[in-house]
């Protein structure tokens, strides 16, 4: 059996060929390579074009005017080079039946950006805060965890397009005395590591730790302050520029500082801070179901979303597990969120 551009010949033609050719019968011979390449022609016209497809049950929830109908929206997604999700075919609306189907309707998980929140009832904001932080948008195909394997520990993705690589910058963000992150990150990405936490009272107010590891008794806020312990708090410009690092993009930063994010957040997005971090993981805090609560943070996580980056890993921390009214699973008070920039 002949291949010819992937399109099988049977072998009744590669003998009807010789039988002519024996005969000298060269009109035949170019009538019949004129059926055959018609033949090619026509398969290769009509063979499928092949998609690798694959399916979630998350909806984009982009039109806001429209939310009923677009809250959970089965789609076809494909996944192109860079691990991002797109959408090229969306199927029926299907919120399912029983009791996840109200988590369903109501908890926005992806495409934070698009949406108008003061729209949304308290109910959507309660679901989607405790929905959107516990979903990845984005495919990190190699996450390798620095640190405990417990808590204290933190996922860096380490695809080729997006790890650190010397000379890099790392800030940590809340220590609490545990530095085995920033040991770890230090060691086996050789970046240079500042590590900060303002609440360390039996450590030094600066000290390197190790020729890599850059402790500071300062915090992060939305800005540049003393508060009421008499803690030194920095917006994360100044703290950029006090280190020297106003020109320098920061490959990660790590935050766990006990919902002071909450303050600091919104002023590193628009300051345009942000826009200059290449992975952001961090802890978000939530600790209440009231509407003046809920809004405002869920603005700040939408401003990280339009800042440019994505969520590619998402953990719930266990020792602040929570029953939310509602919600008929277990839900945390603490979501451990890792983004990327690509």
């Amino acid at each position: 059996m002949l291949f010819l551009f992937g399109t099988t010949i049977h072998p009744v033609h590669v003998y009807t060929v010789r039988h002519i050719m024996n005969q000298n019968g060269f009109l035949r011979v170019l009538m019949l390579a004129g059926c055959i390449a018609l033949t090619v022609l026509l398969t290769l016209h009509l063979r499928p074009h092949v998609i690798n497809y694959m399916v979630t049950p998350t909806g984009s929830q982009a039109d806001v005017s429209n939310m009923a109908a677009n809250k959970e929206v089965g789609q076809v997604k494909a996944q192109d080079t860079t691990g991002n999700l797109f959408n090229p075919l969306q199927l029926k609306e299907d919120f399912g039946s029983g009791p996840l189907s109200i988590v369903r309707q109501k908890g926005y998980v992806t495409d934070l950006s698009s949406l108008d929140l003061d729209r949304l009832s308290t109910d959507e904001l309660l679901m989607t805060i405790h929905s959107y932080p516990d979903n990845a948008d984005v495919l990190c195909r190699r996450k390798i965890r620095m640190g405990k394997v417990g808590d204290g520990g933190w996922e860096i993705c380490d695809d080729p397009d997006i790890r650190p690589r010397a000379p890099c910058i790392i800030y940590s963000l809340g220590i609490n005395y545990d530095f085995s992150f920033d040991d770890d990150a230090a060691k086996l990405y050789d970046c240079h590591v500042y590590s900060f936490d303002p609440s360390m009272a039996k450590e030094k107010d600066q000290y390197d730790r190790s020729e890599k590891v850059h402790f500071y008794k300062i915090g992060l806020d939305g800005s540049t302050n003393k508060n009421s312990k008499n803690w030194q708090l920095y917006t994360l410009g100044d703290l950029r520029k006090k280190l020297g690092h106003q020109n320098s993009t920061i490959d990660v930063i790590k935050m766990d500082i006990e919902s002071s994010e909450w303050g600091a957040l919104p002023e590193m997005a628009s300051s345009g801070e942000l826009a200059k971090v290449r992975q952001l993981l961090l802890e978000f805090h939530v600790v209440s179901a009231s509407r003046d609560y809920l809004l405002p943070r869920l603005k700040a996580m939408q401003a990280i979303e339009r800042s440019g980056l994505r969520k590619f890993y998402a953990h719930k921390n266990h020792a602040c597990v929570t029953t939310i009214p509602g919600f008929p699973v277990a839900r945390t008070m603490c979501y451990e969120v890792h983004f990327l920039r690509r």
